[in-house]
Order: C-alpha cells, then sequence, then structure tokens
C-alpha cells in the first residue's frame, strides 16, 4: 500500500499548495512545502510530547493557539531542533517572511521542519525556498507539497476522501511524511489535515484529537516520538451547506469518519515505509481487563525489539510476544493467552497449539501484512497498534544518518 507517484489528488476548495526546491537539501530535491487558505482557516493542532521539542514547535504552539491559522509552512533537510534561542529567532523570522509575502499576520502561520538535529538553519536559502513557494501555489500542488515534506521518507504520502454531509459533498485530504523516528505520544509525525467544511473551532478539535487516536497514535516504526511532532487540521468553509458542530449529528459523524479514515491511512503509509521495513504488523490485544491495559499490552509487543526483529524474518517466535506483554506492567494470565496470525491458530490456553500451527504462521508471517491477535481472557479490555519489522537496513541507514 503506498501512493501512486502517477496520481494527482484532487483539488480541496479554500486551498493552495507548493513544493519547491529552494537550496536547503541538495541535489535538486523538493525540500520546502506550503498550505495556503485563501483566508484565515478554522484549526487545531497537536503536537508533540517529547520534551527537547524543537523550536518550530515552540511557535507553532503559540500561532495555533488561538484556532486559525491560514499557512503551514514545512521545510525538510533540517529540524532546527537543539538549536537553542538562534533557532528560535529563526523561526519567528521565517514566519515574518512568509507573512511579508502573502500578506498576512505572521501569526497565522504554523512553522514545521524535519530533518537533522542540531544544525541551524540559514536565512538565504530559507528566504529562497519562501519566494519560490509562494510563487508557485497551486489549487493543483497537493503532491508536490508532500514530496517536499520528505526526508528519509521512501515515497510522498497523501489520502484523500469526499464525504456527503447532509446531501453535500465535502473533500478531506492529508499529506503527511514520517517513516523512522515514529512512535505513539502526539504527534507522531508531521502530517497536514485540510477540509472544505464549515467547522466550528469545537468541531475541528475534536475531530482531530478522534482522527489522531484513530490512526497516528496507533503506529509505532522506531519506538521515538520525535522533536518535531505536529498534526494541524484546517477548515476552509468553501463547501456547501452549513456549519458543523461537534453536537454528534449525522453530519459531525460523517465528517469525523472521513478525518479517522484520512489520518489511518496515512499512519499505515508511514508504517508500510519504515526505513528498511519490509512488513506492516497489525498488534491487536483483547480480553484483557480493560482498554487501558490493552492498550499497554500492545504497546509493549508492537516496541519490543526482539519482536520486531522475529518479524523480519518471519518467526512465530510467541514466546517473545508472551515476554513482552508480561514488561506491559498489567495483571495477566499467561495459561489463558492464545495467539492467532491471521487465520492460523498459534497458541491456545497458554501453549504452542501444533508444529503445524507453527509452520503455518511461519508462512503467514513471509507476507508483507498480517494481523497478530492476542487473547488474554474474557475481559472487556481492547487495543491494536500497527508496528514494522525491524531489519540490517533500518540499522544500516540509522547509523550512517548524519555522515
Amino acid at each position: 500500500m503506498k501512493v501512486d507517484p502517477a496520481a494527482v489528488p484532487p483539488p480541496v476548495r479554500g486551498f493552495r499548495f507548493s513544493g519547491v526546491h529552494g537550496g536547503l537539501k541538495p541535489k535538486g530535491r523538493r525540500d520546502f512545502a506550503l498550505v495556503v487558505a485563501d483566508r484565515p482557516a478554522v484549526s487545531a493542532a497537536v503536537f508533540t510530547q517529547n520534551a527537547s521539542a524543537a523550536a518550530p514547535v515552540k511557535v507553532a504552539r503559540e500561532n495555533a493557539a488561538d484556532g486559525r491559522i491560514q499557512a503551514v509552512m514545512i521545510n525538510s533537510g533540517n529540524a532546527n531542533a537543539g538549536t537553542g534561542e538562534k533557532g528560535e529567532k529563526f523561526v519567528r523570522w521565517s514566519c515574518r517572511e512568509l507573512g511579508s509575502r502573502l500578506a498576512i499576520d505572521p501569526s497565522l502561520v504554523l512553522p514545521c521542519s524535519t530533518g537533522v538535529i542540531g544544525v541551524q538553519m540559514e536565512r538565504t536559502p530559507f528566504a529562497r525556498a519562501v519566494s519560490l513557494a509562494v510563487d508557485g501555489l497551486s489549487r493543483k500542488g497537493l503532491a508536490a507539497a508532500a514530496r517536499a515534506m520528505m526526508t528519509s521518507d521512501a515515497f510522498p504520502k497523501w489520502s484523500h476522501r469526499e464525504v456527503d454531509v447532509g446531501g453535500a459533498t465535502v473533500n478531506v485530504c492529508g499529506i503527511a511524511k514520517g517513516a523512522g523516528m515514529i512512535h505513539p505520544g502526539m504527534a507522531t509525525m508531521l502530517a497536514v489535515i485540510v477540509t472544505d467544511a464549515d467547522l466550528t473551532r469545537e468541531a475541528a478539535k475534536t475531530l482531530l484529537r478522534d482522527g489522531v487516536a484513530a490512526g497516528f497514535n496507533r503506529v509505532s516504526v522506531g519506538g521515538d516520538t520525535s522533536t518535531n511532532d505536529t498534526a494541524v487540521l484546517l477548515a476552509s468553509a468553501e463547501a456547501p451547506g452549513g456549519r458543523i458542530d461537534e453536537d454528534g449529528g449525522r453530519e459531525f459523524k460523517a465528517l469525523a469518519a472521513g478525518v479517522a479514515e484520512v489520518c489511518e491511512e496515512l499512519a499505515r503509509l508511514m508504517v508500510r515505509d519504515g526505513e528498511g521495513a519490509t512488513k506492516m504488523v497489525e498488534i491487536v490485544a483483547v480480553g484483557t481487563a480493560d482498554n487501558e491495559s490493552a492498550e499497554k499490552v500492545a504497546d509493549a509487543i508492537a516496541t519490543s525489539v526482539l519482536v520486531k526483529t522475529a518479524f523480519a524474518g518471519a518467526d512465530p517466535n510467541w514466546g517473545r510476544m508472551l515476554m513482552a506483554a508480561g514488561n506491559a506492567g498489567v495483571k495477566l494470565d499467561p495459561a489463558k493467552l492464545a495467539i492467532d496470525v491471521d487465520d492460523v491458530a498459534l497458541v491456545k490456553d497458554g501453549v504452542l497449539v501444533s508444529d503445524e500451527a507453527r509452520r503455518m504462521a511461519r508462512k503467514v508471517m513471509r507476507q508483507d501484512s498480517f494481523t497478530v491477535t492476542l487473547t488474554f481472557g474474557k475481559g472487556r479490555g481492547r487495543a491494536s497498534k500497527i508496528t514494522s519489522d525491524l531489519t540490517e537496513p533500518y540499522v544500516r541507514f540509522n547509523s550512517q544518518y548524519t555522515s
């Protein structure tokens, strides 16, 4: 599952996009993206929980606080993290620079950066990138913006849904980047979701919160939450129909489903693109005392290095899953454990079903996508996480990332 590079995502009313090479990265690769609304848009944003948050995150939090954003500015190649006061001054200058070019207040700019940590930004190439990106804004530029966000990504990521809201067609479209340093703890990458729906601020906040829970916070690749993680939702109010509030009515529910689907598809694309990854695995934990316990168990298994290496080798080493579940810090009874790999029953009542079951599970695990379901009893708890395998190319890539 990945985006067809020849496909062109449809326009979303009230937005323009661009993705250019401004000189922040070598060899002519796109390195600067813009998402610009025709007028200030109702917005919601969530950010990394990493205590070492990057300079653009600090400024973005301030600018997003009042729920009105008109432009999202994304540079790749440099995270502007670990850059101290100088890095923060650079972000404020960059917002003024873009604001001047767009003739909008700098507080309406939400800055995002991704790339190497600990390197200072340079104003000259950045100003050039801003100028080129503003000149290149287009209703059809979303695919270019998605490509310009990429760092270690192997392919651009975007998702689109058309939603019937009260008889009117509403568009929801998202772009994202992320392949490594991905782990739940919103946000877990960079993502921009745009819709032409007419939303109240509270509705936008709820839609993004629920979309994040359905998608981005269910994935893990490297087990690390980045310094720069940001996800933002912008609503242009250009679609026909009335304003949508978080009243739980039919229109709100329809739009919520569309936003959740876009977020989940983007999240799965990120796991599929995990640095060196060959498999996407959904871990489902059921039968625990409650959902919180299931979340902890699924997370412990999805992030276990030993489990992920077993996935890489298509090794149905269920003992590693049992070990990881036991490290989750919740009460479990191993004697009740059942494990299914897709439709293959591998473990029942805490013991291996048979050597034949192990052979069949290995065959399933050679696929590039499968589900492992762990049942711990008859409790009401349920949770799922989406993870990747851990391969030698992942180690090689990340051992040489800055050199």
